[in-house]
């Protein structure tokens, strides 16, 4: 079944529903679908987004490192 298909038996089944309480029960599990579904970029704090840009633009410029390299290097910590 195509995903238009599935919308349609959807909304078909809801509007045959007549408990107001059924049909807040899905309006609660669907709006928390459509929540969960959202760009999380959105939620991201000013500070994080900029550190997440400055990495992507240190990474874009050749300013990358092996992460175990990194991690031996810095912290002592092999693989």
């Amino acid at each position: 079944m195509s995903k238009n298909d599935l919308k349609t038996s959807l909304h078909a089944l809801i509007d045959s529903i007549e408990d107001s309480t059924v049909l807040q029960a899905y309006l609660i599990l669907l709006s928390r679908e459509a929540q969960s579904q959202e760009d999380f970029w959105h939620n991201v704090d000013d500070q994080t987004k900029s550190a997440i840009n400055e990495g992507i633009a240190d990474f874009s410029a050749g300013r990358d490192a092996d992460f175990f390299e990194y991690m031996k290097s810095s912290h002592g910590i092999e693989r």
